[in-house]
């Protein structure tokens, strides 16, 4: 399957889920009111960031050497299952032992809950793992077939749990486990040839996977703390969980705006990974251009229409969360740029430049977002996410520059050739 084909095909799937996803959001939100609804936002943070450290970066590291077919399939499988157990495991006591530090943030919320959503981060490690392997076999339709499941099942558990049966926050945990595991079945069975257990204790094996993992791993950690640690600091900050729910809401609907750039990452990787050719680069380059104009376009409308948007779906006692959504829409508009051009270094092998643009990013992240919300509340926080991502892209744009040889001109200027070429393209699609 083309690059092309690969992205549209993705871009649909994207498309179904964030409809369904936001038809999911609507429900939590309007039936468990802003407070619940930013305790739900905290635990399933609190999954994302566990899953994050637990999975050490092994995620990319197995799409990349599969994707250059080095080692046998069985035995990235095998070594996939082990490390999800161990390090999902290990980061879960790491949780329980540093409860003292930030037992504060969870005084409203059930123990249990807390517990199951810690808990989830270690079939969360799988399931990201077994994408990633799919990825790397360029299997992108089996990997949408997949997200897609797993949002249905999301979506009609909540309808069950929380709409019907009145379950509230233990409603939303107990879909989210279900949705996680629909997942990881769908993952399995596409790549059931391949759960024959293997050896995997081999020496060079080991080292090559996490030696390319944990460049990547920090990047992971590091962007996850951009996109989230504000959430974090707002509740720490203002012990406001009302506050949190309508931030919460902002930062979903303006992350709405990256479909079309989360959609072609996995293409993206596979074709450039799995390329040698000089100019392996121009699809990245388009890809970039497109975006950018995709989602300045949906900025535009989400100024003149968020603020109905909001009161039609979510009611208006969630119109607080307009003036945060304005304020992310900038560093929104920019943030493709740093996700695609580092997804394309990433796949040549050069993993640490993302990392070293994230880290410069995160420092001023936090000491904006500590300056900021005490005074702003939401709004601060989401002027200090907005200025990270900006930071990251212009940092991630001067390293893609530099290694490639690329000029501004050829990062953001559409010419007429490249308009031809969209047009061929879209042409012959249809044709067929």
């Amino acid at each position: 399957m083309s690059f092309l084909k690969q992205s549209a095909v993705t871009s649909v799937t994207q498309i179904l889920v964030m409809m369904v996803s936001m038809s999911t959001g609507v429900i939590v939100a309007r039936v468990l009111g802003p407070e619940i609804k930013g305790q739900a936002a905290l635990l399933n943070n609190a999954t994302q960031l566990l899953f994050m450290v637990a999975s050490m970066g092994l995620g990319s590291s197995f799409s990349f050497f599969i994707a250059k077919k080095k080692y046998p399939s069985r035995q990235i499988m095998t070594f996939a299952l082990l490390c999800a157990l161990f390090l999902g495991f290990m980061v879960n006591v790491c949780f329980y032992l540093s409860w003292p530090f930030h037992s504060s943030m969870w005084e409203r919320i059930p123990f249990n809950l807390v517990f199951f959503s810690v808990a989830l981060a270690i079939p969360h490690v799988y399931s990201n793992y077994l994408v990633r392997i799919v990825v790397g076999h360029g299997r992108i339709y089996s990997m949408n077939i997949a997200s897609t499941v797993s949002t249905m099942t999301n979506f009609m558990l909540v309808v069950l749990l929380v709409l019907v049966w009145q379950r509230g926050l233990q409603g939303v945990v107990i879909a989210l486990w279900v949705a996680c595991l629909a997942q990881i079945g769908v993952l399995a069975w596409v790549l059931r040839k391949d759960l024959i257990p293997a050896s995997c204790w081999d020496f060079d094996f080991t080292q090559a996977i996490f030696s390319y993992g944990i460049k990547a791993h920090a990047l992971l950690i590091i962007n996850f703390l951009n996109y989230r640690l504000d959430i974090f600091l707002l509740q720490y900050l203002t012990k406001d969980s009302i506050e949190v729910g309508y931030y919460s809401l902002a930062v979903g609907m303006a992350e709405l705006m990256w479909l079309v750039p989360n959609s072609v990452v996995a293409p993206l990787f596979s074709v450039v990974a799995q390329s040698d050719a000089d100019d392996r680069s121009m699809i990245t380059l388009r890809t970039c251009r497109w975006s950018l104009i995709f989602i300045a376009v949906l900025a535009v409308g989400g100024i003149a229409f968020g603020r109905p948007f909001i009161r039609l779906l979510y009611g208006a006692e969630y119109l607080p969360s307009f003036g945060p959504f304005l304020w992310l829409l900038p560093g929104i508009c920019l943030f493709p740029l740093f996700k695609l051009l580092i997804i394309d270094l990433a796949a040549r092998g050069f993993p640490g430049y993302g990392t070293i643009a994230s880290v410069v990013a995160l420092v001023v992240n936090i000491g904006a977002n500590i300056l900021l919300i005490p005074q702003y509340g939401g709004i601060g926080a989401a002027i200090a996410t907005s200025f990270s991502y900006i930071l990251m892209a212009t940092i991630s744009l001067c390293f893609f520059m530099r290694i490639t040889k690329h000029s501004l001109r050829d990062v953001f200027v559409v010419d007429h050739a490249e308009l031809q070429f969209i047009s061929a393209k879209i042409r012959q699609m249809v044709m067929r």
